[in-house]
């Protein structure tokens, strides 16, 4: 009996996957602290992405702050963004308060 192989999935690198997503783009993030994609938002915020309009499922932590400090975000929708125990995130608080990112909170 021969065995047959089966082709799997095609992968693409984070760089390949950062450069598929145009400035401007609307990109729904999500993991908190525990599960967040944060080599998917150092390689978007390497890229130079700017104006994401980013979406936060459940919430936002490390890896959005990280592009909002990166000058990468427009707009964060999302019920909160927060380091858990290490407190608020500061490059969103920062950011926020000067205007320069416009929040669209979820209730």
């Amino acid at each position: 009996m021969s065995a047959q192989s089966t082709p799997g999935p095609e992968f693409i690198s984070l760089e390949q996957a950062a450069a598929m997503i145009p400035d401007g783009a609307e990109v729904a993030l999500g993991g908190r602290m525990g599960m967040e994609p944060m080599a998917l938002a150092r390689a978007l915020a390497q890229a130079g992405k700017k104006d994401l309009k980013l979406l936060t499922v459940p919430g936002g932590g490390l890896g959005i702050d990280l592009l909002i400090g990166a000058g990468c975000v427009a707009s964060v929708e999302s019920p909160q963004i927060v380091l858990n125990e290490f407190g608020q995130a500061p490059n969103f608080r920062r950011l926020v308060q000067e205007g320069r990112v416009h929040v669209l909170d979820q209730v």
